[in-house]
């Protein structure tokens, strides 16, 4: 068992997915930027710890999506972005 998982309760991703009422994607996304914590098993599946969900409920729930935006060369008119 891995030091985080021992140190905190963990929920598996849809029931982290579930509480959050959000997406599987949208929580992996939140896992890479570090926004929640987690610890991939060997099968390739997710323990999310309760206590990072609870501090970004108390932050104010799921933050914005980021969106990139184009570079600066980006000349399509039919992105929205010039």
């Amino acid at each position: 068992m891995d030091r985080i998982e021992e140190q905190t309760e963990m929920l598996e991703l849809d029931e982290a997915v579930e509480e959050l009422g959000t997406t599987g994607l949208r929580l992996l996304m939140l896992l890479r930027e570090g926004t929640v914590d987690g610890v991939e098993q060997e099968d390739g599946s997710w323990l999310i710890a309760r206590a990072s969900l609870e501090r970004l409920k108390e932050r104010g729930g799921m933050p914005p999506v980021k969106q990139k935006g184009c570079a600066s060369s980006c000349t399509s008119s039919s992105c929205g972005c010039s």
